[in-house]
């Protein structure tokens, strides 16, 4: 037992373990977050009380010779068939090993699985939309464009402001066009660094002399299995969002970044295990992203732009979901991140 006060007020859930992974004592928030009573729990293998991709045993095997720390961020912990994004802090402890434990409540697993669900809930009425609307509205511009030829010069500018007008909408149809799109993606071969290269030199950003790239990748990177065009989309979204926040700074710069990191996986509905260790970040030094838009920026009809349609960042989510990946935001002052972690090649396994 450990006899420190704290123990029982400490809002971090906390394991306290033997080397072979037999629970000794867990605190109030452990019992919380395990959903089961102390008394439950003790003596029970740590694998048997939850499931995680961390080898505890094999990380107690070493750092009983060194003596040190290990910190897992963004971790799913599976709990009694609950899947929680949580942080994870080992330590030892007079011979045994502390585990911590933090559900991530800000962007927690539950919140990415609303934001699925609201995105697949409005694909029906996309089609429906793009469907019902497109041909009266061919019809309009038709009919503008010949009124148009019989008209005065004067009376032309309303006609013409009825054409631009009838584009636009088109425009937007286009886009729930895209949004309702079921395929599945055409998984290849790519590698991420093509894409992001390519997206640069097709983005709005060299329109805007004020912009610039900055790129920090990590060249040792694996390929991923990906739909090219898909995935260009979503990058061209993205890049184009962070431009759009950049419009009024004067030394706006886009960071892309891309590295490796162990720790982060899901579980598909069929039960397939899969990894995510590729990330990719999209970073820039606007003035950043409103609290209460931040909590709900991936879902459909949300846009922080005044003629946005709020399908730019639906469409993101969408796409990344079908690539069994995971998208994710962080924003402050001069600096929101888009972080996108993708399956490799070799990294999935039943």
């Amino acid at each position: 037992m450990i006899d420190f006060s704290m123990w029982e007020i400490l809002p971090i859930a906390c394991v306290l373990t033997s080397k072979t992974g037999i629970l000794i004592d867990v605190n109030p928030s452990a019992e919380t977050y395990l959903n089961a009573a102390k008394k439950n729990l003790i003596n029970k293998s740590i694998h048997e009380v939850f499931r995680s991709d961390i080898d505890f045993l094999e990380h107690f095997k070493t750092m009983s010779k060194n003596d040190g720390n290990l910190k897992f961020k963004s971790i799913f912990v599976k709990v009694n068939g609950e899947t929680i994004l949580s942080d994870i802090w080992i330590k030892t402890f007079n011979k045994n090993f502390l585990i911590m434990i933090e559900a991530d409540n800000n962007r927690n697993f539950r919140d990415r699985v609303l934001t699925k669900h609201a995105t697949q809930s409005v694909v029906g009425m996309a089609e429906m939309l793009a469907h019902e609307i497109k041909n009266p509205i061919a019809g309009i511009t038709g009919a503008a464009q010949l009124l148009e030829m019989t008209l005065s010069s004067e009376d032309r500018k309303l006609t013409g402001l009825i054409i631009e007008e009838t584009k636009r909408i088109i425009n937007l149809i286009e886009q729930f066009d895209k949004f309702g799109d079921l395929r599945k993606p055409e998984l290849k071969n790519i590698n991420i660094h093509d894409i992001l290269e390519n997206v640069k030199s097709i983005s709005k950003v060299h329109s805007n002399r004020n912009i610039s790239f900055s790129d920090d990748y990590d060249p040792s990177l694996p390929l991923i299995l990906g739909d090219r065009v898909q995935l260009e989309q979503v990058f061209v979204n993205l890049i184009d969002n962070s431009a759009y926040a950049l419009k009024d700074v004067d030394n706006g710069v886009i960071t892309l970044r891309t590295y490796f990191e162990k720790g982060l996986s899901i579980l598909t509905s069929d039960g397939l295990k899969i990894k995510l260790p590729l990330q990719i970040e999209v970073e820039d030094n606007g003035a950043g992203i409103s609290d209460d838009l931040l909590d709900k920026i991936f879902d459909p009809f949300i846009s922080g732009s005044i003629n946005g349609t709020g399908l730019g960042l639906a469409l993101v989510s969408k796409i990344i979901l079908s690539h069994n990946g995971l998208i994710s935001v962080s924003s402050k002052k001069n600096k929101t991140k888009f972080k996108v972690s993708l399956p490799i090649l070799t990294d999935k396994v039943k």
